[in-house]
């Protein structure tokens, strides 16, 4: 087997030789190692287990497109077979000694630079065991290269390594990556331009590695005037009739000197003379004086020192004749001394930001009453009191006290809506539990509606058990989850 082993590495170096050196290119690699001493020991069996780790960095020299030289080390941690000579075979292993080694390696490459690019390899190593214990070894393997870009690859390889040193046969594999360090840069239409930087690869020239037909320094592809010298200001055409520094091709006016794109601008207001409105006086709308900056011209503005629409002669609206223009007007139909809106009830908020305008409130409760601590007491109270019969939504005679102050709070804030949650506990099927909340819901908001409290002032809503606020586990959460809600709602 050796014997194969050196014929092969003989074979590889002569196809080396005789290779053509085309492309030649030095490459890095950096690769985690997985090294198993036992499975060539047992029967080759568990080759992906039983493994240790190491790492390599590895520099190849490549001749051509098929042939390079890898030199590998690698360093990391072995089990090592313990060879009995008695009886001529390995029976125990070391526990994870330092592992050295050093390679020289023939590399043959299939259709190197495609998307995946298989190799075969073979050479001569060397190995140190726990840095004192020297042996030689003979790897033969194989391995893909995965193709990312023109600079690096994905290298996944395994090798069969044959030992000069009784029981030291061994399988190693590796995973890692492979930079390109430099390569003679490609040049296909030999005009020494590389096909990386030429704009024209595939045609020979002058500039930037194209085509200069005209010999002015700008290549064809970008001449505008490619059979007549030029300048490159002017892409590559010379011609400037009117002598005022634009070249005729950029000129909008090739035959009258000017200042702007080559014509004349008389008030020098940015806007040529033939586009001008009013060529005479400097302006910024089609070249004329807007002074209220409305969009319409002084010319044609009736109010020129005020801004407003031209569907009012460009003077500002005022609908409501409050002394705020409709455009600042958040009440435009409306008169009022607040920004232009009224404030009916009188609490310094404007109508259209109080959501109670017809009751006094404040600003912090967006125009609404506060309501009073002892009034939100009795909500809080009426969410715990609040009883029906077990298992039913008819209410207790108790309930009947609690729910009259919820009237009388109703009462105190006219503005003010009411929102009905019933809530349960989790004993029971949750579809009858959540029909059991609507139900509840409901009959608090009749009571409450009985007493005189409009009906579109109140909302019901039932939850079941899905909202508890206590422990379902014990008896006190799941009292404390059989609760109906009172909440205030601004309108």
């Amino acid at each position: 087997m050796k014997r194969r082993i050196t014929t092969l590495i003989f074979s590889l170096a002569l196809v080396a030789m005789l290779s053509a050196q085309d492309l030649p290119v030095n490459t890095l690699t950096l690769k985690p190692v997985w090294i198993n001493y036992k499975a060539p020991h047992n029967d080759n069996k568990g080759m992906f287990t039983d493994l240790t780790s190491a790492f390599e960095v590895g520099y190849n020299r490549h001749f051509g497109n098929m042939i390079s030289l890898g030199v590998p080390f690698r360093i990391g941690i072995a089990n090592f077979p313990i060879f009995n000579k008695v009886t001529n075979s390995v029976d125990q292993y070391t526990d994870r000694q330092f592992y050295t080694g050093l390679d020289a390696l023939l590399n043959l490459h299939l259709w190197r630079g495609k998307a995946i690019s298989p190799f075969f390899y073979g050479g001569m190593g060397g190995a140190l065991q726990n840095f004192d214990n020297f042996y030689v070894q003979a790897p033969v393997g194989l391995g893909l290269d995965f193709r990312i870009s023109d600079q690096f690859s994905v290298v996944a390889q395994g090798d069969y390594r044959y030992s000069f040193k009784d029981g030291y046969d061994n399988y190693q594999y590796a995973l890692g990556v492979r930079a390109n360090l430099g390569c003679k840069p490609k040049d296909t239409d030999k005009d020494g331009v590389p096909d990386k930087t030429d704009k024209c690869p595939e045609v020979p020239g002058t500039v930037m590695g194209c085509p200069d037909a005209d010999g002015d320094g700008i290549s064809d592809m970008e001449d505008k005037c490619p059979n007549l010298a030029g300048v490159v200001e002017n892409m590559g055409c010379p011609s400037d009739r009117d002598k005022d520094g634009v070249y005729d091709v950029d000129d909008m006016c090739p035959d009258v000197a000017g200042t702007l794109k080559g014509c004349p601008d008389s008030d020098r207001d940015g806007v040529a003379d033939k586009d001008d409105k009013c060529p005479q006086i400097a302006g910024t709308l089609m070249g004329c004086p807007d002074s209220d900056r409305d969009g319409i011209a002084d010319k044609d503005d009736k109010c020129p020192n005020e801004p407003g629409p031209a569907s009012n002669a460009g003077c500002p609206n005022d609908r409501d004749k409050d002394g705020v223009e409709d455009a600042k007007d958040p009440c435009p139909d409306t008169p009022g001394k607040f920004n232009g809106c009224p404030d009916t009830d009188g609490d310094g908020l404007a109508d259209n930001l109080d959501k109670c305008p017809n009751t006094p409130g404040i600003a912090a409760n967006n125009g609404c009453p506060e309501i009073k601590k002892e009034d939100k007491k009795v909500l809080d109270v009426a969410m715990r009191s609040v009883q029906f019969t077990t298992g039913t939504a008819t209410l207790t005679k108790a309930s009947y006290k609690n729910l009259n102050d919820v009237v009388d709070v109703l009462k105190k804030y006219p503005e003010m809506m009411l929102n009905i949650e019933g809530h349960t506990d989790d004993v029971g099927e949750a579809e009858n539990n959540q029909k059991l909340s609507e139900r509840r819901a409901n009959a608090c908001m009749n009571y409450i509606t009985s007493k005189g409290i409009v009906a579109a002032r109140l909302m019901a809503s039932g939850y079941g058990e899905s909202k508890p606020i206590g422990d379902n586990k014990t008896s006190e959460g799941r009292k404390t989850n059989r609760r109906t809600e009172f909440n205030p709602v601004w309108r």
